[in-house]
């Protein structure tokens, strides 16, 4: 055994032991609180102080508000409709329309007007309606934009039952011509045929032939029966059919002159008429209020006028007239009513569009509310029981949205249109009987404007 093991230390050595012991200890400890305190420091430093908060609120809040709207709008939870609601087309009475003072200057002219658009085929095509030019584009963006192979075929259809039933005259319908070749007018110009088209040309010229001479006829009001309260209706239609045919080809072979003519006459009736509240009436009566079902038609004419940029220096202030009576026209509910507040599904996408079509980041919460109204009746609105006039208006509205509202609008109209298109191409529902004899080819044509929407315009954003 190592005898080294059996003896205690000694004093002097225990001293030196415990001196080195009590050395590391106290090392330690020093490494310790600066390790912590560096710590500290960094976290500190990565924790943003109040003042930092309230900086970061502020930058968020500048790039973009946030939205705040009661519920949000989800595709895949049904919701419960409100009773069916009927449209009001009440008449506000006959008031005689003055004769527009109207100078047109020569250099609105078709033929002398300098090219203002650019590109498009070579035809000056606002950027907006390319994409209505060709098969390639409308096959690809019907199929991008969740439509079926089958809609575009259902619009071929459709423009072949137009064309057989289009009258001598150059005109459609028997009622209200006016109005109806206005609407056959956009049809055939919704899916890109212009009076230059190999396939519909001699058709869309006629017809719109017919409408400059019916302005020219009556002073550039644009009405098949004089002073009848379906003449404002008649004239938007007519006015924003003829602002597109000027935006799509005015740089054609064909003499368009009297087009610029008669649409300027049509835009200055419009804003002539426009009421104190930024709203119109029938007869274009003037008045402290105004009328959602009329107003749909002029904001739409005003729209196709701000597309041709010709000449109307109050356009824009009546624009902003326009969004101000759309607004005060809200609910609730954040729907739209008929001539006062009021939350009415049927009308309610007519405000939408039009605040998309002015200003639609501005007014994108009035825009979801209101969108979120329109969902929440559509639970019904099958064919049996639509209203092709508010559908109208709801699937461009839905569309320019996008997102889950598009999703479960387009869900329904498309296979609803589908199904239930006439054999030659046409389609038949009661909601049109007011247009009396003219209620098929009411239906149709806004039945053809609706399947058209995945290519006419390219979407608004207002998500």
């Amino acid at each position: 055994m190592d005898s080294s093991f059996s003896h205690s230390p000694a004093p002097a050595q225990l001293g030196r032991f415990e001196w080195r012991l009590v050395g590391a200890l106290g090392l330690a400890l020093v490494i310790h609180v600066l390790a912590l305190g560096l710590l500290s420091l960094l976290v500190e430093l990565h924790e943003p102080g109040p003042s930092a908060e309230i900086q970061a609120v502020i930058q968020t809040e500048t790039r973009a508000p946030a939205v705040k709207v009661t519920k949000p709008i989800t595709s895949d939870a049904p919701a419960q409709p409100p009773p069916f609601q009927t449209m009001d087309f009440s008449i506000h009475g006959t008031v005689t329309l003055p004769s527009p003072q109207v100078t047109v200057s020569p250099m609105m002219r078709m033929g002398e007007a300098k090219q203002v658009f650019s590109g498009g085929g070579g035809m000056g095509v606002p950027m907006a309606m390319r994409s209505r030019g060709s098969v390639e584009n409308r096959l690809k963006l019907v199929t991008e934009k969740g439509g079926s192979p089958l809609a575009e075929d259902s619009v071929q259809r459709a423009l072949q039952w137009l064309a057989r039933t289009q009258n001598d005259d150059g005109s459609w319908g028997k009622s209200f011509p006016v109005a109806m070749t206005g609407y056959a007018v956009l049809c055939f110009l919704g899916h890109g045929d212009t009076p230059e088209s190999a396939t519909y040309g001699q058709e869309v010229s006629r017809g719109v032939k017919f409408l400059t001479e019916t302005s020219a006829k009556n002073r550039g009001l644009m009405e098949s029966k004089s002073n009848s309260s379906s003449g404002c209706y008649e004239h938007g239609i007519a006015t924003y059919a003829l602002g597109e045919v000027y935006a799509m080809a005015r740089f054609g072979q064909k003499d368009l002159g009297p087009v610029v003519d008669a649409f300027d006459k049509g835009v200055q009736i419009i804003l002539q008429g426009q009421t104190e509240a930024g709203g119109w009436l029938y007869h274009y009566k003037p008045g402290p209020k105004g009328d959602m079902s009329v107003t749909g038609w002029q904001y739409q004419a005003l729209k196709a006028a701000r597309q041709t940029r010709l000449s109307f220096p109050t356009l824009e202030k009546q624009i902003q007239r326009t969004e101000r009576f759309l607004l005060g026209m809200r609910g609730p509910r954040g729907g739209f009513g008929y001539d006062a507040p009021g939350d009415r599904a049927t009308l309610t996408g007519v405000g939408v569009l039009g605040l998309q079509m002015f200003n639609p980041q501005e007014h994108r919460v009035a825009i979801v509310e209101g969108l979120q109204l329109v969902l929440d009746s559509s639970a019904r609105k099958r064919w049996s029981v639509a209203d092709v006039y508010s559908w109208y208006y709801n699937t461009q509205a839905t569309f320019n949205f996008g997102g889950a509202a598009w999703d479960r609008w387009n869900a329904i109209f498309q296979s609803e249109l589908l199904k239930n298109q006439q054999p030659d191409g046409h389609w038949r529902n009661g909601s049109a009987n007011k247009a009396r004899f003219d209620a098929d080819l009411y239906c149709t044509v806004l039945c053809t404007l609706m399947l058209e929407v995945y290519y006419r315009y390219q979407p608004v954003v207002t998500r």
